[in-house]
């Protein structure tokens, strides 16, 4: 699992919260924004908080997800239903970027014959793009077309003391180091293209060659900012799921999240990386349950028999993922923010809205509304078989009545 650490502690957080709001009858949102951070407030890490957008992206997600009209509607549909129930829960984040202990080395090689460039830097590709960001970097840095860029394996010899890919700030970082060798090339290259009169990027790097210009560059980059968290990014989710409270079967019908992304170096990347890291926590926090035995801790649930990752059919039926627009970020590279990692930490609402909708079943089975528990322990990952027994049923509600 990704980032297991900051995932749970946004889940105990929210799960306190939500708490707190059964116990005094409130929306649980309402509870949170009461607490949101505002500017100047510290954090734990003892940084001092500016430009604190969580309240405005939790208002307009509230409003362009149709929040309150849609919590009145599952009301509706929860009355006229019996076995199927909805549920719909909000979760707000804010999270820091933290580069304190993260380095990165970056080497750019420009080749005279076809001016081609080739990249080596210092985070592995797993699959978050940084390849696809650092080549768009150095296009846009070079002022030359993508067709150009090669990006190369990462290697030892050449990157050096790199840290560990991680933490969702590696692609920033990485595109840093390689903006700076983009820069100290063009000061080599640039007096060449002006003095020559060089009309194409063919031409430019050939007469360089000739006038013997050195055309490769190297940079390394080792953040120490002056507080712990540099910035941070905010983001809110809303989840609606249908639970079948005979089977505990269940499918999110909708989720929409908008994001504080700053200004995206890669638009069509950050969309994947937050869509993925959705659905890998779905994942996490509904079907992939960890099976040990109790006398020797061997894994019961090795392969996809018994441990189950979400499949296509968990993705939500309607997936809305937009980005705050106008909210440019002067702390990051090309004013852009981090993604990954943070919209895994939401996905935690999905918990809360099956606890809404077994809920929902719970207080149907009982005479009076009022008998019905306002708080409902829930294990994650919330399972079939967990949804289902939670809900209470017993043979006496199978009856048949008039």
């Amino acid at each position: 699992m990704n980032k297991s650490g900051s995932t749970e502690s946004v889940y105990f957080v929210e799960t306190l919260m939500e708490h707190v709001a059964a116990s005094l009858g409130k929306t649980p949102i309402d509870i949170k924004q009461q607490n949101f951070f505002k500017d100047g407030d510290k954090t734990m890490d003892g940084s001092r908080l500016s430009d604190v957008r969580l309240p405005q992206v939790t208002e307009q997600l509230l409003k362009d997800a149709d929040v309150t009209n849609r919590l009145e509607s599952v009301k509706d549909f929860n009355k006229a239903n019996r076995w199927l129930k909805r549920g719909l829960a909000v979760v707000p984040l804010r999270y820091p970027c933290t580069p304190t202990f993260f380095t990165y080395g970056c080497l750019v090689a420009v080749y005279h014959t076809g001016g081609y460039v080739s990249v080596t830097h210092g985070g592995i590709e797993i699959g978050q793009g940084i390849n696809t960001k650092v080549a768009q970097v150095v296009a846009h840095e070079l002022e030359i077309d993508m067709k150009y860029i090669r990006i190369q394996p990462t290697q030892g010899i050449t990157n050096a003391n790199a840290f560990a890919t991680g933490g969702s700030i590696t692609s920033e970082l990485a595109c840093q180091a390689a903006m700076d060798c983009c820069k100290e090339l063009k000061g080599r290259i640039d007096p060449v293209k002006k003095s020559v009169g060089c009309k194409t990027w063919e031409e430019t790097i050939e007469t360089c060659y000739g006038m013997g210009v050195d055309l490769s560059a190297r940079a390394w980059v080792a953040p120490k900012p002056a507080q712990k968290s540099i910035y941070n990014t905010y983001a809110c989710t809303a989840t609606e799921v249908e639970l079948n409270v005979l089977t505990g079967e269940y499918q999110v019908n909708r989720m929409d999240v908008l994001y504080d992304v700053g200004e995206s170096m890669s638009p069509l990347i950050d969309i994947g990386q937050v869509e993925g890291a959705l659905v890998m926590g779905l994942g996490y926090y509904t079907t992939e349950e960890l099976l040990y035995s109790k006398t020797n801790g061997e894994n019961l649930a090795p392969g996809t028999w018994k441990y189950k990752p979400p499949m296509s059919k968990d993705i939500p039926v309607d997936l809305r993922v937009k980005f705050l627009k106008n909210s440019p970020n002067p702390s990051g590279i090309l004013r852009s923010k981090l993604v990954a990692e943070p919209p895994l930490n939401m996905s935690c609402s999905v918990v809360f809205a099956l606890r809404d909708a077994i809920k929902a079943s719970r207080a149907e089975n009982e005479k009076h509304a009022t008998n019905a528990p306002t708080w409902i322990e829930i294990v994650a990952p919330l399972t079939v078989e967990r949804a289902q027994q939670l809900c209470k049923l017993d043979l006496s509600l199978l009856r048949y009545r008039d």
